[in-house]
């Protein structure tokens, strides 16, 4: 640009030398360089634009800073948890709560003292997952994202407060419609499904009574086997083995109807095995008659939640909608943990 500019100066001095005033030459020299600064300016802007073209930027994520801030006041007003999450090998598990503090140039989370925090943890790199409540009553939308501890501050003698660099954007995850996982083995005991006749029942009682101990045979045979392939709060696909077109129909395996499904799930919490008894719909029905092998697709319709006191009969609790809560925050919490493997 710096040799553009000094011909076009010789040229309009020459101008100059043919006997144009020297008004006339000064003025048409503010002009070539005006002209110049525009060409220049266009240049530039025609090269951003470009590079933001190229760049692609995933559908979830949220990048307009007042739809930032509108989200962060949400969550502030709501007091929404904050579940954080180190960028380390040795603390790929580890999952602090905590919750927003304050908002201005930095995000201010608030946790309790008791989470063992360091001054040490400032510059760290943390993943932070959240929730604010949707325009639809007993909605809830997700997020999460990734910064840096700016800076770590007491606040009082029980709580911490951490200091986070407001990040460029956000992703959006739904924790139901979107947020479908396939737990690995160790994260699941038992599945099984079972007809939906009073003897099914029965089997099913029995299971959730002796905490697994006794378990009913499975709709392929005594040398099948069910594998959970993954699940939802509002729902769960299971794969069985043995299946053929015949015994399916004997069972009346087919979409609409309704199974009670089992299932032994590892909690994240100090709970062990936690057992569970539900009423399923089926939504589809593949057979593979070539495998043997049956997909299924199931929608949870109720779950069993103990026993009337007085009148000792089963109790049951319908999942509408929204999905089942229970399931909700351990299909989340495996996300979590496999988001922290690098497995998600």
């Amino acid at each position: 640009m710096a040799v553009d500019q000094e011909f076009l100066y010789k040229t309009l001095r020459g101008f100059g030398e043919t006997g144009l005033p020297p008004q006339t030459v000064n003025m048409l020299i503010v002009v070539g360089f005006c002209l110049v600064a525009v060409v220049a300016a266009v240049l530039w802007y025609n090269n951003r634009e470009l590079k933001r073209k190229l760049k692609v930027v995933p559908t979830s994520w949220i990048t307009d800073k007042e739809q930032l801030d509108s989200i962060f006041e949400t969550a502030l007003v709501y007091r929404s948890k904050i579940d954080l999450s180190f960028h380390s090998k040795s603390e790929k598990r580890r999952t602090i709560a905590c919750a927003i503090d304050d908002i201005s140039d930095h995000l201010v989370l608030e946790m309790p003292a008791t989470s063992n925090v360091t001054k040490s943890w400032t510059g760290r790199e943390v993943t932070c997952f959240f929730h604010v409540p949707a325009k639809q009553a007993g909605m809830v939308i997700f997020y999460n994202f990734t910064s840096i501890i700016t800076d770590v501050k007491t606040k009082g003698s029980q709580y911490f407060n951490l200091y986070v660099a407001l990040p460029d954007h956000i992703e959006q995850t739904q924790k139901r419609e979107f947020l479908r996982v396939s737990p690995p083995s160790r994260n699941y005991d038992y599945a099984n499904i079972i007809p939906d006749t009073k003897q099914g029942l029965n089997a099913g009682l029995k299971f959730i009574a002796t905490n697994g101990e006794y378990t009913p045979g499975q709709m392929g045979g005594k040398d099948s086997k069910v594998f959970l392939s993954d699940i939802s709060g509002g729902g769960l696909s299971l794969e069985l083995t043995h299946m053929t077109n015949k015994r399916a129909a004997r069972f009346n395996l087919n979409k609409g109807h309704n199974f009670l499904v089992l299932l032994s799930l590892v909690d994240f919490g100090d709970r062990g095995i936690v057992r569970h008894l539900f009423v399923t719909k089926v939504r589809r029905v593949f057979i593979d008659p070539t495998q043997g092998r049956a997909q299924l697709g199931l929608s949870f319709e109720s779950k069993f939640m103990g026993f009337d006191e007085e009148t000792k009969k089963p109790k049951w609790e319908k999942v509408d909608q929204n999905g089942c809560p229970e399931m909700d925050d351990w299909t989340y919490n495996l996300y979590l943990e496999l988001y922290r493997e690098g497995n998600e």
